[in-house]
């Protein structure tokens, strides 16, 4: 009986270890297309993005003018915004992914490992959680207007009071106190950039058999960068293709930069994600250089998998070989060390790669510290003066300003995001709280049967505004680019649309101090802003309970920003549906856009 109490003792133990053994790490920028910035938590300054930089929780990211961003989640799934939006980060914890689109649109595509409940994004009056494999759009209006539109899966949305459940092929309007279910309106370009995109991504990748599951999003870009070649030592191995001379090596085409409490590696090869940030490189005789990937089960992102070297004014680092230990200020697997709470007493390592061609890489600490691109190996052994030495961890040298950017560049004024008040990423999650719906919404019906009055009030979310202007709204005024003239849709007219059933109020308990906020209700309870600093405004303060009888429309301040494209007016023979639920195939778009003539002349080619 000790036997079995013993062994049951050690399965409990043994457990919590395999559920960590997937930790996948931060988000990155997958692509960019023009003038992209973006801000960390410690720093007020707006500094240039470069592609594969790394994305944690409090960073915001910005599209300028006639740009276009994308960026990629651990599990896969993928954020677009369009030109003049701003995407921030509120939080990445125990698989759970929370944005905020403050200003803007952006396109979702989540993938097929995405867990329910596992993403959620926020605008300033509406929560969207999509499920897995959903592809929709989010679309905010200067007039306070915002619209979702599903082209495939689904999507549980909160606004306006009210909770339900978005289908492929429904476009929901959210506007003041009305909401209305429609039909898709016609595609612009943003959508065929899109639709284009996710045409490219999903093409068959025979990878997918060699990476780990975690990694398997993945697989499309390594295909298209590189190919597989089986050896005796590692199984198959992956080399890039763009290998253009005998001194090439890992590391070595980038920048180290200071992000969070580490030195981060930040590639400027449109593959350098995985290959730099999971797994380690080997020298294959008759090959050379090739990436091996991580085990099943032992999956980890890591700042950078190298061994350090210091001397004087240098700084060095060599890639690792598979087995060999990573010193880190984490735990990062079953091959690292852990130096915050392991003393390293026996600092006699030797790495395989470092007598091997571009093995190892030194630089003056100089041009470290200011984000000298590294071009040039080190010397090798015997040919040069420079004498190096083991340093267990990366290099602790203070950060300069330089040290925080992907990329040293001068940005024109005009790119930068308007000027707005810099609000704390706390303050945000208090004022859009995590939301746990129900498994089963209820279904969307107009309501039959009188309801009893309640003796409490609704359920209201208030919304705190500044004297003046609205947030989406504090850009200076600009003059259209011919894509806004050539990509305007009308947004939907007010008074076509249906007043929304409110849903039930479902009690709950009031959480404990310590935990997180949570909603388990239909119906959202309120947002309640804690923090003394003030909320960002959107107009005159009002609150969201059940849709009123009688409305008033109210025409808003003018914006001192741009107005963003809107959508294409409906066709004239369109009608609406006076129902919450439109019949349409489950499907939605799940095919992609064919050729349309002249329409998609004027469109940008994606990268």
């Amino acid at each position: 009986m000790k036997r079995i109490s013993m062994l049951c003792l050690l399965f409990l133990l043994i457990i919590p270890a395999f559920s960590l053994a997937a930790v996948i790490g931060p988000a990155r920028v997958s692509l960019i297309d023009g003038e992209v910035m973006f801000r960390t938590p410690d720093s007020d300054e707006w500094i240039p993005a470069a592609i594969n930089t790394p994305l944690d929780e409090g960073d915001a990211i910005w599209c300028s003018e006639d740009s276009r961003a994308e960026i990629q989640l651990a599990d896969g799934s993928l954020i677009r915004i369009d030109e003049n939006s701003q995407l921030d980060m509120l939080a990445f914890e125990d698989g759970f992914t929370h944005l905020h689109l403050a200003s803007g649109r952006a396109y979702v595509r989540t993938s097929q490992r995405l867990a329910v409940n596992a993403l959620q994004i926020d605008a300033d009056d509406t929560t969207v959680l999509p499920a897995a494999r959903t592809r929709l759009r989010l679309d905010m209006f200067p007039n306070s207007q915002e619209d979702i539109s599903i082209f495939k899966g689904s999507a549980y949305v909160e606004g306006n009071g009210n909770s339900t459940r978005v289908r492929a092929g429904e476009h929901i309007v959210l506007e003041e106190d009305r909401s209305a279910v429609l039909a898709l309106n016609p595609p612009d370009s943003w959508e065929n950039w899109n639709m284009n995109r996710d045409r490219d991504l999903s093409r068959s990748a025979r990878s997918k058999s060699y990476l780990p599951e975690e990694l398997q999003s993945y697989s499309t870009e390594l295909d298209s960068n590189g190919r597989w070649v089986r050896v005796p030592e590692y199984g198959m191995v992956w080399r890039p293709a763009d290998i253009n001379s005998d001194d090439w090596a890992p590391y070595r085409s980038g920048r180290w930069i200071w992000k969070g409490d580490d030195y981060v590696w930040v590639s400027y090869e449109s593959w350098g994600w995985i290959p730099y940030h999971f797994g380690r490189w080997a020298v294959v005789s008759g090959i050379g250089w090739c990436w091996v990937p991580p085990l099943r089960g032992d999956v980890y992102w890591g700042p950078g998998y190298v061994g350090w070297y210091r001397t004087g004014g240098y700084v060095g680092w060599t890639p690792l070989a598979p087995g060999e230990p990573f010193y880190g200020r984490r735990h990062y697997g079953r091959n690292s060390i852990n130096i915050t709470t392991t003393t390293v007493s026996n600092r006699n390592v030797t790495y395989r790669n470092r007598n091997v061609r571009g093995g190892m890489t030194v630089i003056p600490q100089n041009d470290f510290l200011r984000g000298r691109v590294v071009a040039e190996p080190a010397p090798r052994k015997g040919s040069g003066p420079i004498s190096v030495s083991v340093s267990i961890g990366s290099p602790r040298l203070q950060p300069s300003r330089e040290t925080r950017m992907p990329i040293i560049k001068h940005t024109p004024p005009r790119f930068a995001p308007p000027r707005i008040e810099h609000r704390d990423n706390r303050e945000l999650r208090q004022r859009f709280p995590r939301i746990t719906p129900e498994t089963t919404p209820q279904p969307r019906q107009r309501q039959t049967s009188p309801v009893a009055p309640s003796q409490q009030q609704p359920a209201t979310r208030t919304i705190q505004t500044a004297p003046s202007e609205n947030r989406v709204n504090q850009a200076p005024q600009q003059q259209n680019t011919p894509r806004q003239n050539s990509d305007r849709r009308t947004a939907p007219s007010a008074t076509q649309q249906v007043p929304a059933q409110p849903a039930p109020t479902v009690s709950g308990s009031v959480p404990q101090q310590n935990e997180p906020q949570q909603r388990t209700t239909n119906q959202p309870t309120p947002r309640s802003d804690q923090s003394t600093a003030p909320a960002p405004a959107r107009g005159e303060q009002r609150q969201r309970g059940s849709v009123p009888e009688a409305t008033t429309e109210t025409k808003s301040a003018p914006s001192p920003r741009a107005e963003h494209p809107k959508r294409e007016s409906r066709p004239r023979e369109f009608k609406e549906k006076k129902v919450w639920r439109v019949d349409v195939p489950d499907e939605g778009r799940d095919q992609e856009p064919r050729e349309r003539g002249n329409r998609d002349r004027g469109e940008r080619r994606s990268r």
